[in-house]
């Protein structure tokens, strides 16, 4: 952008922020154009870049889950499922993997997907401030690789949108179909008979996310959320705008039964770190 003059730099940031509106109504990709995030007056308060070969548990918990124990992706419970399994995640050489792969003929354990899915809550829990991730796309058609936020009560219909809201900062769920290579964030939260969703999408990532590495993130103030791809804004909302606690997640699944599917023999989400800032 440094070819256009400063004094253009805000009304061209406007006008690409209300072509990507546009073109998220439409379900048309566009590339993240916006402007980059100030973090003037923050500091990097809390960060993970995965070093060392085993997971720093006093900022991770993985899927409470036993062996065996069938997890469920959506409502009904029915399909859509995986198992959870320790051995699907590893910290080395400095990256966090979190991987899908089919499992059978094992003595110990059941037929079938097996992931590993983790979360900060309890550990690490954040009002306001900007997360952001580095990180490498699983390549399947039918998983779901994702960074976000969420707390508890997110699921709650007795809790308002304000004290907690589910943020997903970036789902990856189309590699290999009408939407390959881009990435969609979604919001949730559950009040009084009310699920609220809403569906920003989709925003060409760039490249080829699957085999490089692209940063993802979010400002979350008291004014509303910001979504950022590689530095640039790609959405802006007060949607479901929550003044609470949220805790950070990492998920790497199989979220489709009819035909579940990944390239090679396993589906990988590496992520180079996670790091939040928050206002000093």
């Amino acid at each position: 952008m440094s070819s256009i003059p400063s004094a253009l730099l805000k009304p061209f940031y406007f006008l690409m922020s209300v072509v990507t509106l546009f073109f998220n109504w439409l379900d048309i990709p566009i590339k993240a154009l916006g402007a980059p995030p100030d973090l003037t007056g923050y500091e990097l308060v809390w960060a993970d870049e995965f070093d060392g070969t085993a997971l720093d548990t006093t900022k991770w918990r993985g899927e409470l889950s036993e062996i065996g124990e069938l997890r469920y992706y959506g409502s009904n419970n029915v399909g859509d499922d995986y198992y959870s399994h320790d051995s699907l995640m590893k910290v080395e050489d400095g990256y966090l993997t979190l991987s899908i792969r089919h499992i059978e003929n094992d003595p110990d354990l059941p037929d079938g997907w097996y992931c590993f899915n983790l979360d900060s809550a309890g550990l690490a829990e954040f009002t306001y401030g900007y997360f952001e991730c580095r990180a490498k796309l699983a390549k399947s058609r039918s998983a779901n690789c994702a960074f976000w936020m969420n707390s508890a009560g997110s699921s709650d219909y007795s809790v308002p949108p304000e004290e907690a809201v589910e943020i997903d900062i970036f789902e990856s769920m189309q590699y290999d179909n009408t939407y390959h290579g881009c990435v969609e964030r979604n919001m949730h939260y559950f009040y009084g008979d009310k699920h609220e969703r809403l569906h920003a999408r989709f925003i060409k990532v760039g490249g080829n996310p699957y085999e490089e590495f692209n940063t993802y993130a979010v400002k979350w103030d008291e004014k509303g959320y910001t979504f950022y791809v590689n530095g640039r804004e790609f959405n802006h909302t007060d949607f479901g705008l929550c003044h609470g606690q949220l805790y950070l997640a990492l998920c790497n699944f199989m979220r489709i039964s009819d035909t579940p599917s990944i390239d090679g023999d396993s589906a990988d989400f590496v992520v180079d770190y996670v790091r939040v800032y928050q206002q000093a």
